[in-house]
């Protein structure tokens, strides 16, 4: 079970609060969803909500997800709708969405709940949409480091492979895989995480 007050507790905090979408979602809403209308998104765990006006630039309809409350807080605007839920079980009807987003989040489910998280995912998008989502891969230490003295401590982490990572997709029609790893300044560990971006 994933502790929810170790992530209200993370959301208090300004240094957990980014503000600025990942370069990667940017390409990836610019080639795919230019000019897309009635379109409708899911930021499944929001976080911060630092992908959310880059979402509403691009989809008529933006639901913000998480079940930090003080997630919630934080993302909640005018030109969003939230939702407090936590995976794998969502409160969407099947079919729901033209696009899901969950940026750096399935990783810090248990790992049996991983495939059922995709699968839920699977289910609340329309025929056709979009799943761009990261896995931390077994190769990062960055994360170790923080869920043994950070203020994830007492939280919870699994570690990928390319090989489970792109497998846990197979029921989707089409897979494209990518990898990024960076080393952040003055720091000795590795960020190190795949991406997928799968067609139902």
């Amino acid at each position: 079970m994933i502790n929810q007050s170790v992530w209200d507790n993370h959301y208090t905090r300004d240094r957990s609060r980014q503000q600025f979408p990942d370069e990667n979602v940017v390409r990836v809403l610019r080639k795919n969803f230019a000019g897309k209308q009635h379109a409708v998104s899911l930021d499944l765990g929001t976080g911060s909500g630092r992908h959310l006006p880059l979402l509403v630039q691009h989809f008529e309809k933006v639901v913000a997800c998480d079940f930090s409350r003080e997630s919630l807080v934080i993302a909640a605007g005018s030109e969003v709708t939230a939702a407090q839920a936590a995976l794998p079980n969502l409160p969407f009807a099947a079919e729901s969405f033209d696009f899901v987003l969950c940026w750096g989040v399935l990783h810090y489910l248990q790992s049996a709940d991983v495939p059922r998280a995709v699968s839920e995912i699977l289910r609340i998008l329309k025929p056709g949409g979009q799943v761009f989502l990261t896995l931390r891969s077994d190769s990062d230490t960055h994360l170790k480091a923080q869920l043994r003295s950070g203020d994830l401590a007492t939280g919870h982490a699994e570690l990928f492979t390319k090989s489970v990572a792109v497998a846990l997709f197979q029921h989707f029609s089409k897979t494209t895989y990518g990898y990024i790893a960076r080393q952040p300044l003055g720091e000795e560990g590795l960020v190190a995480h795949h991406m997928i971006l799968a067609e139902k």
